[in-house]
């Protein structure tokens, strides 16, 4: 018999992060990719922040199913996204320090593509989708070390999707306090390893 979960988090009823949600008002648009994979992980970030944000969409796609289309974002979300960017590292990426002054000449801000998968999905899912790395990139730089504890990161400037989108957020809109994402995230990683237990923790990830 499958274990109960809440419908909006997924998470055990004990570990339901859903009260610790804070709503955030968002003006530049958050649009979230999700490899299929990170939508069966039971600590997953992302979805912290398609709770959160006012204005955020998660969709899940399978990089193991290629999609030549190039009207793949047109069709994929529940609108065509509005001369999307995406927030991904690479040789020609620029920092997202310029996305202020990267704005539609109307003034309205670009929609933020953000990437939900481990380094080496992220990279099938751009060779598969062939839409996505046609996209220009922006990168974050300068970050702080990552708080997500209970995940190894790739290199020590690598952060989870939550935090990619929040400083992300930080940078482009600094009037809106995006902070509350990263308390709710710190509280689902607390609960976590009280469950897993300390030395368990320590002995699986020893230089946290």
């Amino acid at each position: 018999m499958p274990r109960t979960t809440c419908p909006a988090c997924y998470r055990p009823p004990a570990y339901c992060y859903c009260s610790h949600i804070i709503d955030v008002a968002n003006t530049w648009p958050v649009f979230i990719l999700q490899d299929v994979r990170e939508a069966k992980h039971p600590i997953g970030t992302a979805r912290i922040a398609a709770l959160s944000l006012s204005q955020a969409e998660m969709v899940t796609l399978n990089p193991d199913k290629a999609d030549t289309s190039a009207d793949l974002l047109n069709t994929v979300f529940s609108r065509p996204l509005n001369s999307p960017v995406m927030i991904y590292p690479g040789d020609n990426a620029r920092s997202v320090r310029e996305l202020g002054a990267a704005e539609l000449p109307s003034g309205s801000p670009r929609d933020l593509l953000f990437i939900d998968a481990s380094w080496g999905r992220s990279l099938r899912l751009l060779k598969v989708f062939p839409a996505l790395s046609a996209l220009p990139c922006f990168v974050l730089d300068g970050l702080p070390a990552s708080r997500y504890r209970i995940r190894r990161q790739p290199s020590d400037d690598a952060v989870s999707t939550l935090e990619a989108i929040v400083y992300t957020l930080q940078q482009v809109e600094p009037a809106s306090d995006c902070s509350a994402m990263l308390a709710t995230m710190d509280w689902m990683v607390g609960q976590q390893i009280k469950r897993m237990g300390r030395d368990v923790y320590h002995n699986n990830y020893p230089s946290q």
